[in-house]
């Protein structure tokens, strides 16, 4: 099980990422007041298999509604993972989603214990027990054990390119600065404090707060919500992380979270401010594992 990314350009607010200097990012958008943040579907791996398989993830979105924080992922891989014979206990579960509200690195925050982290299976290798938000998190990479071949972010990236695929980490870019490409990807809470409860959604249910599983041009994957109180979280910018716990598909998403949006326009300008911030600050290349 390998994975390598490479983003490929994101247009925020009508202006391209060539005008911050940076290699990036597929193009973000804002759908029924929904922030939508796209991967690349050929950026996967699974055995010498490049591309469109079970472990891709075509994006994760992100919106607010009546005082929760939702997360919706579509990928082909399940809420219950998959069998694996690569994996030291035979299954590949779904790494913890990461947040980072600092201006550190993923790598830098972690070692600081400053991360967030939502634990929404309870099949994965992480250092704590129960789902829920995490605060005060440190984390930690477990792709080695399962069944990761490849030696870090980098390699992950340069492997997927030099096969067929299109590297993607979708709203960071592939030169980031967030994570540390010499190193296997962080994918799962190693410790922190219990913060509060989470629910897990079903399709329809995100479908009846507006979400548009169909807005990623995707068939056949699977849907994965995840909500929150948003009180439990900063009112600031943040960045996710996420991965399998093989790390063979890596993605990412940006957001300004300050209040809902009333408009389109208005998550928009918000997006385009978080954005613009964070990738300017991306100036060394950074790659994936798995």
């Amino acid at each position: 099980m390998k994975t390598i990314l490479k983003a490929s350009g994101i247009i925020i607010a009508g202006l391209t990422l060539s005008l911050f200097h940076v290699k990036a990012v597929l193009a973000g958008t804002v759908h029924n007041n929904w922030y939508y943040a796209f991967d690349s579907l050929t950026d996967s791996i699974s055995g010498t298999t490049v591309g469109g398989t079970k472990y891709e993830i075509a994006g994760i979105a992100y919106g607010e509604k009546s005082g929760q924080s939702i997360f919706a992922i579509v990928s082909k891989l399940p809420l219950e993972g998959t069998s694996s014979s690569f994996a030291a206990d035979g299954v590949v579960a779904w790494g913890d989603i990461l947040l980072n509200f600092t201006t550190d690195s993923f790598n830098v925050a972690s070692e600081k214990g400053n991360l967030m982290g939502i634990r929404f299976v309870n099949n994965n290798a992480a250092g704590v027990h129960g789902l829920g938000l995490y605060d005060n998190v440190v984390a930690k990479s477990v792709t080695t054990a399962n069944g990761l071949a490849l030696a870090n972010v980098g390699a992950y990236h340069n492997y997927v390119q030099n096969n067929g695929g299109t590297p993607s980490m979708g709203d960071l870019a592939l030169n980031t600065s967030e994570i540390d490409s010499s190193k296997h990807i962080l994918n799962v809470i190693d410790s922190g404090n219990w913060k509060g409860n989470i629910n897990l959604l079903d399709a329809n249910a995100l479908q009846n707060l507006g979400f548009d599983s169909s807005h990623f041009g995707v068939q056949g994957y699977n849907t994965i919500g995840i909500s929150l109180d948003s009180s439990l979280l900063p009112n600031a910018n943040f960045t996710t992380l996420l991965s399998p716990e093989c790390g063979n598909d890596i993605m990412a998403l940006i957001y300004g979270k300050k209040s809902v949006p009333e408009s389109s326009t208005t998550l928009g300008l918000l997006i385009f401010g978080t954005v613009g911030s964070l990738v300017i600050r991306n100036r060394k290349k950074s790659v994936a594992i798995s």
